[in-house]
């Protein structure tokens, strides 16, 4: 079966305190981020710092915090790892909402853009610039599954990396190509679309689309 690739989401996770900014500027690398914003960091400062000194093999003398990285997947063991505090800061889940894109709207002449076969801070993670090959270069299985565990049923013991699979935009991506922000619940709806009503912008918000973006 060959992949409809125009019908691929892109989706980035951050905390609901950085969407203001990122409604009026744009989602920027961490290599790019002006130095007077002050995001609230959800990721692992370790991974943070690998992926500062992780070369883009596709790209010389660019790392992987020279990009913008978004997921083919959602409710990842990131996500679950934010929500428990392991390895990471904790948040409770409602305070986290994705950024929905299309993955044909960022992988355009107008960007430099690749993507991996799992996550882009592991040595052995393959890079992608080609969308032709995407069906057989990342393990799809492993971006839908909802069994993440090192003991899988599948006995898969790569599927967190494969599962964190990463599409990579090199400096800045613009709000307007923005297809969808998802909440967990109406509070956030609310605040969501009240930030969007301060910056005078139409985009759609979302509550967890058929229960698949939040852990229960």
């Amino acid at each position: 079966m060959i992949m409809d690739v125009s019908k691929l989401g892109l989706f980035r996770i951050l905390s609901i305190q950085n969407l203001e900014h990122i409604l009026q500027h744009g989602i920027y690398s961490k290599n790019q981020c002006p130095t007077n914003v002050q995001y609230i960091t959800i990721g692992s400062k370790e991974i943070i710092g690998q992926r500062d000194r992780m070369m883009v093999k596709c790209f010389p003398n660019t790392v992987v915090n020279d990009y913008v990285p978004f997921y083919f997947s959602v409710r990842t063991p990131m996500l679950y790892n934010i929500i428990t505090g392991h390895g990471v800061p904790k948040l409770p889940q409602e305070d986290i909402v994705y950024l929905c894109y299309k993955l044909v709207d960022l992988a355009t002449k107008d960007f430099i853009w690749c993507y991996t076969d799992g996550n882009a801070a592991k040595a052995i993670t393959k890079y992608f610039i080609k969308l032709e090959s995407i069906e057989s270069n990342i393990d799809w299985r492993s971006i839908q599954s909802t069994d993440f565990r090192d003991n899988n049923a599948d006995g898969d013991e790569d599927r967190v990396r494969k599962k964190h699979a990463e599409f990579l935009v090199h400096g800045h991506v613009p709000i307007n190509l923005l297809k969808c922000i998802v909440v967990l619940n109406r509070e956030k709806e609310a605040e969501v679309i009240a930030m969007l009503a301060k910056s005078k912008m139409n985009i759609k918000v979302a509550i967890n689309p058929n229960n698949q973006y939040y852990f229960k």
